[in-house]
């Protein structure tokens, strides 16, 4: 009876010896909160469908290009204005992209900014252009 508590005591350290480190190396991981606008703005890009046509971080359609990055190259106006009016775009006949109001619109660029920010090693990759002079 007394090796069955000496296993179980020893069991019991064991799980803790293991478990505690573990349980502090992820920590980290879930502790990361998103500011509210952007937690908003991920809500409205799902409810509106965005990754139908848009990709981020390689997920999602390539009609509407890839947005991981595009906080880094267009300013929050550029995007405000876009979103807000967004115009016909070649080689669309008719309007194909919502027209958001300027809370929304804050909110998504919240999102894409807080996207932005994830380090992804260099994911997506940039395409690879056939040359059509190879001989």
């Amino acid at each position: 009876m007394q090796s069955l508590g000496v296993y179980l005591i020893t069991l019991l350290v064991s799980l803790l010896l293991f478990g505690l480190p573990l349980f502090y190396s992820l920590k980290p991981l879930y502790e990361e909160t998103w500011p509210e606008e952007a937690m908003a703005g991920k809500k409205i890009w799902q409810e509106k469908g965005c990754i139908e046509c848009h990709t981020l971080l390689g997920n999602g359609g390539y009609s509407g290009g890839d947005l991981t990055f595009v906080t880094a190259t267009k300013t929050k106006e550029e995007l405000l204005a876009f979103l807000t009016s967004p115009p016909v775009l070649p080689p669309a006949k008719q309007l194909r992209h919502i027209a958001l109001d300027p809370e929304q619109a804050k909110s998504v660029i919240s999102f894409l900014e807080k996207v932005s920010e994830i380090d992804t090693h260099g994911w997506p990759p940039k395409p690879v252009r056939n040359s059509s002079a190879q001989k």
